[in-house]
Order: structure tokens, then sequence, then C-alpha cells
């Protein structure tokens, strides 16, 4: 009995005294895009092939990238990704050259590491200026695609693919891949692949598994014109939920990284010369909770290459910027995609619309419109979501918000005529706005106020209202409340003739300075409407302490805001 005992308690003793060391997460993948493979003879596709060949045991992190992998040499690759665009047409010859290159085995020119594969635009339409071959062509690469994923499937090297998409998920160790093909959300092709993304990363992705997202589609200028908004506002929530790593796009053949909602999403090179240079691809590395991502540029025929700026770093988890950025204004917000919900997706606390009254109804248009159209009204486009959202995060726009959300209507007709069709539309809402009773303020969850051609007449002889009005330089030091003029905006150009580059000349930063320190003296904030639109301006004027800064371009406010810089290749 005694030495059963001991047999058990042994173990367990020398357990405490040499401990198992947990295993240590530490994965390296290349990500490829742009490869379009073309009809034969063959020129350079092999290069990237021979240079992805020959990193085990010779890439080494330069003391210029990432610190946490510095002087590290890589020891093994556990995967090729690529970001989408693999055949320039659909053909078999075509087909049958990418086969050679990508298809695992252990040729000179043949890929050594498992391969997992994505399409882009031209894949998906490889004919785009004839619509029968094209779709032709799309069936023969699908086809191609649906092969690759079902004999992986039945591998075991995929986890989860969802069929009409071709998206598919595959964990390395304990962080999980994902290959939304083009971009998470396409219907050009098949159905949304949405709601099976969120399922997938429900089911893979909800104990803190670090996440590793690649797409065709990036987020620079050029690129999001393929990529519609709504898309975006979904995946972007989506992820916020989770432990993302990094986020891997192709498509614009510059490598650099961008950043869209605070997220640096790294944009891999084309495979072939062209003017930045050779082609590169990126490798990743995630050792621990460290995050290191650079370039290889492949420098001949043989294998070569070297290491080259992109370079990205950061730790896990990841921090998802919750803040509300209080300053931020859309400008002409009913301009975009989703008025109102995309501006609220980049947490912006401020919001304008700009109203026609037109046969006693309320339109909204910067310009008087020819058509009408009753999804297009003020009372579909703002008051009804507002309400939603108020009532849906219990009684706040932002649940966390230590102060209203602010909109502001510009009034494009005769603010006298409409502010009475606007008082009825918003009465049924009026709890949820900011009012004045007899003089006393009280704060609600939005604060509503009128610029363009103000009601003067009618708003301020009223002792109870939940309206207010955007005043003007002309009204500082007019004894104007800020319980009747709670902001103030007025054009920049009527003031100052600097163009927003280099630096504001002294005689008008003076006098820019007196201006707005009468309306902080107030107690008023204060907007320039008008301004320079250059980074420049934004970031001189946010240092200046400007309440409200507007933007037509969101993202890249969020960005200076957040003081993101868009990185580029060498």
């Amino acid at each position: 009995m005694y030495r059963y005992v001991m047999f058990l308690i042994l173990p367990a003793l020398c357990s405490l005294v040499n401990p198992v060391r947990a295993q240590v997460r530490d994965v390296s993948v290349v990500i490829a895009a742009d490869t379009h493979f073309d009809m034969p003879p063959e020129s350079d596709q092999f290069y990237h092939v021979k240079a992805m060949n020959r990193l085990p045991g010779t890439f080494v992190w330069p003391a210029g990238g990432p610190q946490a992998f510095a002087g590290d040499t890589l020891k093994q690759l556990n995967g090729v990704v690529i970001a989408g665009d693999i055949f320039d047409k659909a053909d078999p010859r075509i087909r049958a050259l990418y086969n050679a290159r990508y298809s695992r085995g252990t040729g000179d020119k043949q890929i050594h590491f498992p391969v997992y594969p994505g399409f882009g635009n031209h894949d998906i339409n490889p004919f785009s200026e004839d619509s029968i071959r094209n779709l032709q062509g799309r069936g023969f690469n699908l086809q191609f695609m649906d092969s690759v994923l079902q004999t992986k499937l039945a591998k075991g090297e995929i986890l989860n693919l969802h069929a009409p998409s071709r998206a598919y998920s595959w964990n390395v160790g304990d962080v999980h891949f994902i290959q939304a093909q083009t971009f998470a959300g396409d219907t050009s092709y098949s159905e949304s692949n949405m709601e099976w993304l969120a399922n997938d990363l429900k089911q893979y992705a909800s104990n803190g598994n670090p996440v590793v997202y690649i797409q065709h589609y990036g987020v620079d200028k050029w690129a999001l014109g393929w990529w519609n908004q709504t898309a975006r506002n979904q995946l972007f929530d989506l992820l916020d939920q989770y432990n993302l790593a990094a986020f891997f796009v192709g498509h614009t053949h510059t490598p650099s990284i961008q950043y869209y909602r605070g997220y640096p999403i790294y944009q891999v090179n084309n495979a072939w010369p062209d003017k930045d240079g050779n082609g590169s691809f990126a490798v990743l590395r995630i050792k621990d909770n460290q995050v290191g991502v650079a370039s290889c540029r492949w420098t001949d025929s043989l294998g070569h290459y070297e290491v080259v700026a992109p370079y990205m770093e950061s730790a896990l988890p990841r921090v998802v910027d919750k803040q509300i950025h209080y300053n931020a204004f859309s400008h002409n917000d009913y301009w975009r995609p989703n008025p109102l919900m995309d501006a609220l997706a980049f947490r912006f606390n401020c919001v304008e619309a700009d109203l026609y009254l037109i046969n006693g109804e309320l339109y909204v248009a910067h310009d008087r419109p020819d058509t009408l159209d009753s999804r297009l009204t003020f009372r579909e486009l703002y008051l009804k979501p507002l309400a939603r959202r108020i009532r849906d995060n219990g009684g706040k726009v932002y649940p966390e918000s230590d102060r209203p959300f602010m909109l502001m209507v510009d009034c494009k007709t005769s603010g006298e005529e409409m502010y009475p069709v606007l008082k009825a539309q918003m009465e049924p809402y009026k709890e949820l706005f900011c009012s004045v009773n007899d003089g006393t303020y009280k704060e609600g969850a939005v604060l509503f106020f009128l610029s363009g051609d103000r009601p003067m007449l009618s708003l301020p002889q009223e002792k109870s209202r939940f309206t207010f009005l955007d005043g003007k330089v002309a009204d500082l030091n007019k004894g104007m409340p800020r319980t009747l003029t709670p902001v103030v905006s007025d054009n920049f150009a009527s003031f100052f003739k600097w163009k927003g580059n280099g630096e504001m000349p002294a005689d008008e930063l003076k006098r820019m300075r007196e201006i707005m320190n009468q309306a902080r003296s107030e107690g008023k904030l204060f907007r320039w409407w008008g301004a320079p639109d250059t980074e420049n301006y934004k970031r001189f004027i946010l240092q200046e302490g400007i309440d409200l800064i507007g933007a037509d371009d969101l993202n890249s406010l969020f960005n200076i805001l957040t003081d993101k810089r868009e990185s580029l290749g060498k």
C-alpha cells in the first residue's frame, strides 16, 4: 500500500519541483498577394517561390524592424497565404503554371509549405469586358478553389468553410486564421459570408485567441471604392470584439501600412517588378504576445532576397480604441453611404444635416432635390435612427458618454418657416433632446441646434424649447447666453487667407486665438467651417484646442485624432 501511494505522490511532487513548461506560441507565415499568373511562357513567377523556400534558416529579423524579434532567425514557416488575384485570366494553362509553383512539393521551383489561397477581383472577374466570358471564367476559377478547399477540409488542413463565398479558416497552434476572399460581405458572386464570419469567430476565437484576418481589398483611398462602407462597418464592428493580431490585404500593388478605425492594415505588394522595385511578400511572426511583420523582396532568380520596410510591430491582446471623439464633426453627413451610422461607426460625436422644407416635409440634401424620396427625409435618416439607438443604449447615443451627442441642421430654406415643422416632427422625441424650460437648462441625449437660415425671430422668444442656435462670430460679445447659442461656427476663409500649409501667419494666428478665446469665455464651443482641408491644418487646429473639427473623410480625421500615420515601403 505504501509503495502504491508513493507511486501516485512522487510524480506529482516532481512536477512541482520541475514544472512542465507551457508551450510557447511561435507562429510564422508568409502573406503574398497579386501573383497574377498569366499565360506561359513563365517569366518571374517562380522568384517568389524560391525566396519563400529559402526563408527558414536564412531570414533574420533586422535591427530596424520589430524590436521584439531583432536578430532572430526564422526557424520554421507554418504556411503561405495568398491575399487574392492569383490569376490574371481564367485558362487551364495559367492554372497549370500556378499549380506547378504553389502545389506543395519538394521541387526547386515548387513551394515547400502549406498554401492557403484567396481570390481577388481578377479571379472573380477574369474577363470584365465580356459578361459571358466573365461568368464562364469565374466558374472555372471557382471550380479550382472548390477542389482545393474540399481537399483541405477532408485532410483537416482547414477548420471551417463557407461554401458559397469560399471563405475559410484554420488554426496554427492557438492562432486563428481567416481567409475572407475578396472582402467580408461581398455579394457580387455569392451570398454574404458575414454571418458565417461572426459564427466562426465566436466558435474559434472567443477565448482570446489571436486572429489573423486576410482579404483582397484594403483601405487606401483607391481600394475603398471596391469595398462598400456597410460591409466595412459590419466587419470592424465584429473585429472589435476579438483579439485581432494582424490584418492583411493586397490589391493595390504597393506595400504600405494603412489605418482604418485604429487598426493597422498591412498592404502586401504584388509579385513582379514594377515602379516600386521587385516583387515582395510579407513575413508575419507571432511569438507569445508579440506581433511583427516585415516585407521580403526577392533580388534574383536564385531565391535571394532582402528584408525591407514597411515594418509593423504590436503587442497582444490588442486594445481597441473605444474613445468617443467629442470634437469630431461629420460635415455633410448625409452624403455618406450610411448617413449617421458611418459617423457613429467612427465614434464621432457631431453630425450635420442640410434640410429643405418642401410641401410640408423636411428633406435632407445639399441642393434642392428635383425628385422627392420619402427615404431621404429628416425623420427617416436622423430622428428615427437616433431614437432607436438611444433606446437600445439605455438613454444615450454612446452608453459611456459624459455629454450629449450633437446634431446640427443647416436650414437651406427659411428657418422661420421650417422651425414649426421641425418642432412638430421632433415632439414625439422631445425627451431625448437637451432643453430649456423657463430659463433652466436640462441635459438630454442629443443637443440639437440650427445653423444656416436660423429662426432668429421666433426661437429666442420661446420660454420652453428643445432646439438651440448655432452662433456666429458676430454674435460674440452680444449677450447671447450659451443656453441659446451653445456653439459658434463661422467661415474660416472670411477671416483668414492662410491655406493650411506651412505656418499660419502671426497676425492671423493672433486674431484666430482672440476669436476662439472669446467663445470659450462665454462657455461656448467653437468650429470653423470652410477651413483648409489639409492634414497640416487639422493637426495645427487641434493643437490650438478647437472644440469641433469638420471632416469629409471620416477615416482620415480619425487617424489624425488617434495619431495614426501611413507607413510606406522602401
